[in-house]
């Protein structure tokens, strides 16, 4: 990536000393890796600190200075906004679409306050651009980095999410169950935003135990609620692993960079694989890959667009997730096969 110059701009010229507010889903923080990476090139002398909410901070997040947790049930967002005050930053960069999050840049007292308008908003912000597209229409990560169009275009230049852990920190991170596997598929089959983006459990039922007959090894991962979909999606594989609630962040980073595939629902984990450019299958129902599909050249989404979709709906409104039950398993399943294929399996 080659930095570009900044030139003078009504938003303050160039940055000297750069904080931003980083978004609350942890799919939405992976996608804005990509305008982390377009900033520190645009800015090459700018320090560049990231507000993020608590727990994830322990990532590997691309910036230029401290990571700063934050806990909004505890951490008011004026107050938090108010004690940075008197700490140097010229350009505080709001990516989440909140007016709490725009409220706590505005308490912050930091000079140069940029993100979209929307929600009453504005008047808390000194550059506000409006949307250009209509919401969901364009990718997310593309909204992420209009915000910088303010001083230029990037060239020729394109960013994506990139996160690049160490193979140090990977090692120390990486769960003790699957350090001894090699090629081993990953199914996420979790998705927190709610069930119309989940691919049906016996489909991941199915699918396990086709890769099992082929001689791979199947991890299904995923918080603690979801170890009982685990047990059901490893039914009919014996061999298969179970760490669903067994694995913190780290090492669900650490595991998706040495995995040969990941199947999973439009959730963080599509994300996490993205961003490390990992092989994957993104299977879409009410969500829409227009704004948040997986932009990895080694990643294929399967999304049937049905009249009713995307409905953005956390339960299906009309009861059946037919945009999600008509992906069978075994044309995941030949996706799958191409994809190890083409990677040699790993």
């Amino acid at each position: 990536m080659t930095a570009r110059p900044a030139t003078a701009h009504p938003a303050g010229g160039e940055p000297s000393s750069i904080l931003v507010r980083t978004p609350n889903w942890l799919g939405d923080l992976l996608m804005s890796t990509a305008f982390l990476h377009a900033l520190m090139a645009r800015f090459p002398n700018a320090s560049v600190d990231l507000i993020v909410r608590q727990g994830f901070e322990v990532l590997p997040l691309p910036h230029r200075g401290r990571i700063l947790p934050y806990h909004k049930p505890t951490q008011p967002p004026g107050k938090f906004g108010r004690d940075l005050r008197g700490q140097g930053y010229s350009h505080f960069f709001v990516l989440p679409p909140s007016l709490s999050s725009a409220w706590m840049a505005f308490r912050s007292g930091v000079p140069r306050r940029i993100g979209y308008a929307g929600g009453g908003r504005g008047w808390l912000l000194n550059q506000a651009p409006p949307y250009r597209h209509a919401h969901r229409s364009v990718h997310l990560v593309r909204e992420y980095l209009s915000l910088l169009d303010i001083w230029g275009d990037n060239g020729d230049t394109e960013y994506f999410p990139l996160l690049e852990p160490e193979q140090e920190w990977c090692d120390a991170h990486l769960p003790q169950a699957v350090a001894e596997l090699q090629d081993y598929v990953v199914l996420a089959p979790g998705a927190e935003f709610g069930p119309a983006k989940q691919w049906p459990l016996d489909h991941y039922r199915e699918l396990a135990a086709s890769l099992e007959n082929q001689g791979r090894r199947v991890v299904v991962t995923g918080l603690a609620k979801d170890r009982e979909a685990g047990d059901r999606i490893l039914s009919g594989s014996p061999r298969g692993l179970n760490l669903c609630g067994d694995t913190d962040l780290p090492g669900l980073v650490a595991m998706l960079a040495r995995a040969a595939l990941l199947v999973s629902n439009d959730s963080g984990a599509m994300h996490i694989a993205a961003a490390l450019r990992r092989p994957q299958i993104a299977l879409f129902g009410s969500s829409n890959p227009a704004w948040t599909a997986p932009l990895n050249t080694r990643a294929e989404v399967l999304y049937r667009g049905l009249s009713c979709s995307p409905c953005y709906k956390q339960v299906c409104p009309l009861g059946h997730t037919n945009c999600l039950w008509e992906i069978a398993p075994s044309e995941v399943l030949s996706h799958a096969e191409r994809l190890l294929a083409s990677t040699g399996g790993a």
